[in-house]
């Protein structure tokens, strides 16, 4: 059981986590008939390429959800809906698996490393499903194909340029690139520079209220599934090195 420190209640999220791992059924172990570890490293492959695969599914919604919404393809955003809840129903599959292949193998060194970063990424996953989700819903709150032309191209700039942090972080992760934490900031960068031109640009050319705040949540959207991008070049960088890389401002 998760607990605070002494004489302190448990937080929420300890106390979250306590019931989830209540809740994971533990299945009944077989006589080991081979090495205690056989199949270890079968399993740890198998859930992280679903993490991998989960998260390469939303580089591909992320473009179609902002194009849904400056084209106002509302038959489009249930498609996006359904596709981002199933990412989140197999992140859940994912945190569990990398919890019961925890409980039972004990991995250490750099295996402990990739699993630690498998269960933090599937985190990123999870929040990224969320946040593309709110970007495609966002067609149904405002006509986007009324907008000011100059609005529209910045707005198409900087999804593209968040799915090229996204997946990038992604590659950095799949092919353990312990150097590319660095770079992949550095694109995070320019998409900060790009939230700051485009809310200038709403400051100046839009006075609808709704719109103002709508703009504003969408940029903030955007920025923080870079963010989680480059969660996945840090933690690709701590998986192979030990060492963690502090750039970025990913919060929870």
């Amino acid at each position: 059981m998760v607990k605070g420190q002494a004489g302190q209640r448990p937080t929420r999220r300890e106390a979250s986590l306590a019931a989830r791992l209540r809740d994971i059924v533990m299945p009944p172990f077989p006589e080991p008939t081979g090495p205690v570890r056989a199949g270890f490293q079968e399993w740890l492959d198998e859930i992280d390429d679903e993490l991998i695969s989960s998260a390469l599914t939303l580089v591909d919604a992320l473009p179609r959800a902002v194009r849904a919404l400056l084209h106002a393809d509302h038959g489009a955003v249930d498609e996006l809906r359904v596709a981002t809840y199933d990412v989140q129903g197999r992140c859940r599959h994912v945190e569990e698996q990398g919890f019961l292949l925890l409980a039972r193998e004990a991995p250490v060194a750099g295996d402990l490393r990739r699993l630690v970063g498998i269960l933090r990424l599937i985190l990123s996953v999870d929040r990224t499903a969320a946040l593309v989700r709110h970007v495609a819903e966002a067609t149904d709150h405002v006509d986007a194909t009324r907008m000011p032309q100059e609005i529209r191209t910045t707005l198409e700039d900087f999804a593209a340029r968040t799915v090229e942090v996204l997946r990038r972080g992604i590659d950095a992760w799949r092919q353990r690139d312990g150097l590319a934490v660095h770079e992949v900031n550095q694109l995070d960068e320019s998409v900060d520079h790009l939230q700051v031109h485009l809310l200038a640009e709403v400051r100046e050319q839009v006075t609808d209220p709704a719109e103002l705040v709508l703009l504003g949540l969408l940029a903030r959207y955007l920025e923080r599934i870079a963010d989680h991008g480059v969660a996945f070049a840090q933690h690709a960088c701590f998986a192979v090195t030990g060492e963690r890389v502090d750039v970025g401002r990913l919060e929870p």
